[in-house]
């Protein structure tokens, strides 16, 4: 896609100055793009506009509770990408200060409970604006989503898609596990019976396949966003999303987590949270970047047909922060061409060709295959 090919206008990269945020403004100025930095601390961005040289555009600062700031911010661009989680907490100031600028909005979250509030709460404004928003627009949950479609789209009316994921060695960043502690307090949701409630506190012991050499592993209920996100593009009745215990848990703890999760889920209620959170503002802002590019993640997404027919498909690929450096850059120079016209809240597959985009990441290393001997 050509510069010309494209709106004019930098992209808005919001909490710049994180972990994720340094990565996807340095994707996009490696893409040519140019990028005007924002988030709360002006010292933090102008050190980084000064390493990243040519291509910042602008620096603005931009508290979230000064939504003047936060409009100018979003303003500056027809893009705006937010870094800045956990989302729950941050995510409603900025998504609103770019729907009153006029621009489209994506962001890295991986929080259920997030992305409903932008399909419940904002997809109205989002529409009279003409804007579009697409959270999760990072390894959460590009791949996943478009895989369910793929595998799904031709058996349709669809009794059940099943999502499960497995990642290896992933170290998480400090953003990240704030984000676990929203998504892991019980506020999930669940689709059954074609349509969407409280998921609960409900105990999961189960088995899911993946393909060698990783075969059959326990799994735990997962609040995942394709439990949102693909009954908007697939006519089904039931999403499951499944994460394989170890890749949460040390091999230790991992047999005992699908059955201790509902007991977390009210302690994250709790006063544990704030004591978690204050604990994880000690660590590592993240992974260094030999322990990033090793990571190694697989997706399965199996689809089951009214009729009993029964179709499956493989993702893989490495580095979950680099890959949503790069999911977000694709997003964002798709979402700022002139033939996209999508408007309102959407998921990654409701907005593109989920075929052409999954394609789009093989430079990254992101490969996909049918697979239905995992259905079997």
């Amino acid at each position: 896609m050509t510069r010309e090919e494209r709106r004019t206008g930098p992209v808005v990269v919001y909490g710049a100055t994180g972990y994720t945020g340094r990565l996807v403004a340095e994707e996009l100025l490696a893409r040519g793009e140019r990028v005007v930095l924002s988030g709360r601390s002006a010292e933090r961005l102008d050190a980084l506009a000064e390493r990243l040289g040519e291509g910042v555009e602008d620096v603005v600062p931009a508290a979230l509770d000064d939504a003047a700031a936060l409009r100018d911010a979003a303003g500056r661009g027809p893009v705006l990408a937010n870094c800045a989680g956990p989302f729950a907490r941050t995510g409603d100031a900025v998504l609103a200060a770019a729907t009153a600028a006029g621009a489209h909005y994506l962001d890295t979250t991986g929080e259920q409970h997030w992305m409903r509030r932008v399909f419940d709460h904002h997809d109205g404004a989002l529409r009279a604006a003409g804007v579009a928003a697409i959270p999760g627009m990072g390894f959460d949950y590009v791949p996943g989503d478009l895989l369910c479609h793929l595998v799904g789209r031709e058996l349709q009316p669809l009794r059940r898609v099943t999502v499960a994921y497995d990642t290896q060695d992933f170290g998480m960043t400090r953003g990240t596990m704030r984000s676990a502690l929203e998504m892991m307090d019980g506020r999930d949701v669940v689709y059954e019976g074609g349509r969407w409630r409280t998921g609960g506190a409900r105990p999961v012991r189960e088995h899911a396949r993946f393909p060698a050499p990783l075969g059959r592993r326990l799994v735990a209920r997962y609040p995942a966003g394709e439990i949102l996100t693909v009954p908007r593009h697939l006519q089904v009745r039931e999403v499951v999303a499944r994460l394989t215990a170890v890749s949460i848990a040390p091999r230790v703890v991992a047999p005992v987590l699908p059955a201790a999760t509902p007991v977390l889920s009210r302690l994250l209620r709790g006063r544990l949270k704030g004591a978690l959170d204050a604990a994880i503002g000690r660590l590592p802002e993240g992974p260094p970047e030999g322990e990033r590019r090793a990571v190694r993640w697989t997706i399965v997404a199996i689809a089951e047909g009214e009729g009993g027919q029964r179709a499956a498909g493989v993702v893989t690929g490495p580095d979950i922060y680099g890959l949503t450096a790069h999911t977000i850059a694709e997003g964002a120079q798709r979402l700022a061409a002139p033939t996209f016209t999508g408007v309102g809240a959407l998921g990654p597959a409701g907005a593109f060709d989920a075929a052409e985009l999954l394609d789009a990441l093989a430079p990254f290393g992101v490969q996909w295959r049918r697979d239905d001997a995992l259905a079997a």
